[in-house]
């Protein structure tokens, strides 16, 4: 497993976004070694709260919570940021398109039968998408719709609650630890004062 991180948070219209906004099939050719694409949204509101799903029970990962992600579909999806919008909507029903950043990560891993797969996570920032106002004043982070045949469970964490394992009572188990590492990693660049990508 190996990791690789290309973050710019600062930056509104990243070039980092070109090489995903060609057609999968086109990354695929350019990247050999690769045999599947997987695409993740770290889906911030307002800078303060990421957006984290729980996996169904029977799904590999039962239970486990992740970011909205899945499967690039090579003959359907006309690009690699086409399939995080598609997938962040059957998942959790948002609507993200202009609102990706840039790329957080990119995980690759060993699959079955000689496959290579690479998850590639990406910064989706939801600056002004709001449900109204909570009793202290802050703006309320949008509505989750699950797709409940792959989720069960959705909470918008912010920085503290991701370090503590805890949101609200409720427990935090990650699918996989370095996506855990990954969401404190862009809460530090924003807290530091590297932006989110709406400067």
């Amino acid at each position: 497993m190996s990791t690789t991180t290309s973050t710019n948070l600062t930056s509104t219209t990243n070039p980092s976004l070109t090489p995903y906004t060609t057609t999968p099939t086109s990354y695929l050719t350019a990247n050999p070694t690769i045999t599947h694409l997987v695409v993740g949204a770290l889906i911030l509101h307002n800078n303060n709260r990421v957006l984290l799903i729980q996996r169904a029970p029977r799904d590999g990962f039962g239970l486990k919570w992740e970011c909205p992600g899945g499967c690039v579909d090579t003959t359907a999806d006309p690009s690699i940021v086409h399939a995080l919008v598609r997938e962040v909507r059957e998942e959790t029903g948002l609507e993200v398109e202009g609102c990706v950043r840039g790329v957080v990560d990119a995980l690759e891993f060993e699959g079955g039968k000689g496959s290579r797969w690479r998850k590639i996570t990406f910064l989706v920032v939801l600056d002004g998408h709001c449900e109204g106002k909570g009793e202290d004043g802050r703006e309320l982070p949008p509505v989750v719709r699950l797709s409940e045949e792959e989720h069960v469970g959705a909470v918008w964490a912010g920085e503290g609650d991701v370090v503590d394992g805890r949101v609200g009572g409720r427990e935090i188990q990650f699918a996989y630890d370095a996506q855990r590492e990954t969401i404190l990693e862009v809460f530090r660049k924003v807290r530091d004062g590297g932006g989110s990508g709406t400067e």
